[in-house]
């Protein structure tokens, strides 16, 4: 039953901000009044607008003072209000106070300086302040900052777990809860906070809502998005055909998660500069080619069919869509005067620079212009969903996707049914189509790229002199890189327990084109024609063809003729390696092109992170060559992607592994944990010592102060040591005679093993897991592949996954009020026998996706 909380003046569904102050000054606090858009929101709708941060909210604050005698004036909607209106007013609302607190269990402020007293006084209170912090005698005034400031900082101590300290008596998760709840409408209420909520926008924040709330089902508010301009991402930009201009456009998010932000993707003057400087490149180009040339020397004025015609044309050019009617009505309006005022050529030069800098060429526009419906939400219109869709899964406007453009001129676009018909049909037809880098859904795969990270392989630098003591003959990361987006490729195309198949796996691509049918065509034509009598001469004849052609051998008939013994010499050895390779049953490695089916693969040298041994393009073959992939790598070495060595190249440093970045990826990606922020005062170096292994160098981070974060990421990050900083698998670490650890393993290494120099220490790889909800999944684990094992399968990571791709899709961070469309997902994916393609139809055809408010 609802209190009976409203009098004159008051709208039903209006909240109030009440101040009661008697003559003791006893404060109490109410509910907030919220308006968007014009509206008024109730209780469970002011959650979702607070986690999201959204510009548009306006929140007003209404005090009573009640003191003897004088009351002061109170204005309700700008009334003012009778003393007898007053004091009807106060009773109920009191009243209606109790009632809630009773029947939502929300904290009052006394009981919340209880929580601090019972939970933070011993180690914050009046006798003990650890790290200067004094909680005893904290203001209850958020609208003071300091106050506010601190009751932030008390809230992301609460929220990260790390407040009270392990080894302190814990609150219960619901005392957690409300004591959250009840700060973070504090902060609502009192204007405060708004650098920390929008802190929260941010990517690395998205685990800050409530996982198991999330996922519980018990949230039924309707799901939406916010109205907003999401400024157009770089690759965009790439596909709008204006050559090699720098893009305006930058992420400014961490190269380390989710990029494309609409909550940070803001057109600043850098960003209107920079397109100035892209429509003038773009004209001058033109006007080089002479592409403006018969409209300059065309008459003045210019006829208005001509205007017209060039509006539309420049428009879809630079917008990428056709204008509608008031947009062609204003850019003829602004070309004509253009005209009038510079001449013809300064006046179509002019209108071009005009929509480069409009909103509609920077942005990408979200309002919701369709239908209304009875939660005041407005459904995007035919126009944005075919955009939002186009921009979701590809990076180019929607009339460049055939499936798109067709459901749009057959008016088959205007419900959720649509998107659903729609979306299946370009991932049934699509997902893993393309040329092998340039997809034609070219986001898809992206996002698996930003979500595991290995992409990043090539930017951790990796000393040469090292690479050749330590036995790897090349360094190729873009190699490896490939072989892992084949391996997520394949799991596409499988589309059955995606997530699963992804963390576990040992089934591997290296040195394959990924295509079995192309990579069979390849192998026996090449075999054919290296094993052909006639090679030998069909290699001289090729060579002679390239000498004839290139101006350094002119007059050098001796450097020629040893160019040709080169060329005798290689193609005999090509014969030698592909026949000793077939004698003993192997499969000769054939060498792919650059190709649309292949990634030009020249020879199998770089595969020694995998365990694997190499060979160069010509030298013998010592590794039986899978020619149908992928093929089962040893299960006790490798579990899916996160065991990959591009994977653990990209999470590792310049000269050793990385577990704590790599234990926070696990925290974070598989099982939505909150991190704080690191204090400014810490010094998170690792201590160097040869004689010790980075694990045990790692001990001093078990100290009191530093076990507080790290408890949390390095027994998941720890279980990654049992592969070295290559990706290599191993069991044991050596040591020199001086008891400093031994990393070559060239011929030195093999020399000081033979004579008994090195000593042996077993890897410890063990890790423990720790999930709140998931008690079969948690304990200690061997190594990294047990606990992938353990992991890949459980319902944490995989909601987690869902929650990563959520924000991929959407854009921003969840809300509480997102969870009808996740649990509607995570259903969609469970009951498709764990279909990715069904779950990103289930995410693009959500209201969270299709409505805004």
């Amino acid at each position: 039953m609802e209190p009976r909380c409203w009098q004159r003046g008051l709208e039903p569904h209006q909240f109030l901000t009440l101040r009661i102050e008697t003559r003791f000054r006893y404060v109490v606090r109410f509910f907030a009044f919220h308006q968007t858009r014009g509206r008024y929101k109730s209780v469970d709708q002011i959650d979702g607008y607070s986690e999201n941060g959204s510009a548009s909210r306006r929140l007003v604050r209404i005090e009573l003072s009640v003191r003897e005698n004088l009351p002061p004036p109170l204005l309700v909607n700008g009334n003012a209000l009778s003393r007898q209106q007053r004091f009807l007013m106060t009773l109920p609302l009191v009243l209606c106070m109790v009632w809630l607190n009773r029947a939502t269990g929300e904290l009052t402020d006394s009981n919340a300086s209880r929580f601090l007293q019972v939970h933070c006084s011993r180690c914050h209170g009046e006798d003990t302040q650890e790290g200067q912090v004094a909680l005893h005698q904290l203001s209850l005034d958020f609208a003071d900052e300091s106050a506010s400031a601190l009751w932030m900082s008390v809230y992301e101590q609460l929220k990260t777990g790390d407040m009270p300290p392990q080894g302190e008596e814990q609150p219960s998760k619901s005392a957690r809860d409300e004591i959250l709840d009840w700060i973070d409408r504090q902060l609502l209420t009192a204007g405060s906070g708004e650098a920390y909520r929008k802190k929260l926008l941010s990517p690395e924040y998205g685990n800050w809502v409530d996982h198991e709330k999330l996922f519980s089902g018990e949230i039924q508010t309707p799901p939406f998005s916010p109205p907003r301009l999401w400024r157009l991402s770089p690759e965009i930009f790439a596909h709008k055909g204006f050559g090699n201009s720098k893009s305006p456009y930058t992420y400014i998010t961490s190269e380390r998660g989710i990029r494309d932000y609409s909550a940070t993707s803001i057109a600043d003057q850098s960003t209107v500069q920079m397109s100035l400087i892209v429509a003038d490149a773009f004209l001058a180009e033109r006007e080089r080619r002479g592409e403006f040339k018969a409209f300059a020397e065309g008459p003045t004025p210019p006829a208005k069919e001509t205007l017209e015609g060039i509006v539309n044309r420049e428009f879809m050019r630079v917008i990428g869509r056709d204008p509608s009617t008031h947009e062609r009505e204003r850019y003829l309006e602004f070309f004509e005067q253009s005209v009038k005022t510079g001449g013809n050529l300064d006046g179509l030069k002019t209108t071009i620079k005009a929509m480069f800098l409009s909103p509609q060429s920077i942005y990408r526009m979200e309002f919701g212009e369709g239908a209304e419906d009875e939660h005041g939400r407005r459904l995007l219109s035919t126009d944005e969903m075919a955009r939002a869709i186009a921009f979701a899964l590809t990076d180019r406007g929607p009339d460049h996707n055939p499936y798109i453009r067709e459901a749009v001129h057959k008016q088959e676009l205007n419900n959720k049914e649509d998107v659903v018909r729609l979306v299946s049909q370009m991932l049934d037809e699509q997902l893993t189509s393309g040329h092998w880098d340039r997809k034609d859904l070219p986001r898809v795969m992206r996002f698996f790229e930003e979500f595991f990270g290995v992409h990043r392989a090539g930017t951790v630098f990796k000393d040469n002199d090292r690479r050749r003591q330590e036995k790897i003959p090349q360094w190729n990361t873009d190699m490896m890189i490939h072989d892992a987006r084949m391996l997520i490729e394949h799991v596409l195309k499988e589309d059955t327990d995606v997530i699963a198949e992804l963390l576990t796996t040992n089934q591997y691509f290296v040195a394959h084109p990924g295509d079995n049918d192309y990579a069979r065509e390849h192998y026996n034509t090449r075999v054919a024609e290296v094993l052909d009598p006639g090679y030998i001469d069909a290699q001289l004849e090729k060579r002679k063809s390239q000498i004839a052609r290139d101006f350094n051998f002119v007059n050098m008939p001796e450097k020629a003729e040893k160019a040709l013994e080169s060329a005798r010499k290689d193609a005999e050895r090509m014969i030698s390696k592909y026949t000793v390779a077939l004698d003993k049953g192997m499969n000769p490695f054939p060498s792919y092109p650059f190709a649309k089916e292949s990634r030009g693969i020249g020879d199998l040298i770089y595969i020694e992170p995998y365990n694997l041994p190499s060979s160069n393009r010509i030298e013998e073959q010592r590794w039986d060559w899978p020619l149908e992939q992928p093929f089962e790598m040893p299960k006790e070495q490798r579990a899916g992607v996160l065991t990959h060595p591009a994977w653990l190249a990209a999470y590792s440093l310049n000269e050793d592994n990385d577990p704590i970045h790599r234990g926070i990826w696990i925290y974070e990606r598989l099982l939505a944990g909150v991190l704080g922020d690191v204090p400014p005062d810490v010094d998170a170096a690792v201590p160097i010592d040869p004689h010790q292994t980075l694990r045990e160098r790692m001990e001093p981070l078990r100290s009191e102060r530093c076990w507080k974060c790290h408890r949390k990421i390095n027994p998941l990050g720890e279980p990654f040591e049992m592969f070295d900083d290559w990706g290599r698998y191993r069991t044991v670490e050596y040591f020199d005679e001086d008891g400093q650890i031994y990393m070559r393993r060239d011929g030195e290494f093999e020399r000081k093993l033979s004579e008994g120099k090195l000593t042996t220490r077993v890897v410890n790889a063990t890790g423990t897991i720790n999930l709140p909800t998931e008690p079969d999944v948690n304990g200690d684990v061997e190594n990294a592949v047990e606990m992938m094992h353990r992991l890949g399968r459980s319902d944490r990571a995989r909601q987690s996954f869902i929650r990563h791709l959520f924000r991929y899709l959407m854009g921003r961070n969840e809300m509480l009020s997102d969870s009808i469309t996740l649990v509607e997902a995570e259903r969609a994916y469970v009951e498709s026998n764990g279909s990715f393609k069904s779950l990103v139809v289930a995410l693009l055809s959500s209201d969270s996706f299709l409505y805004r408010r």
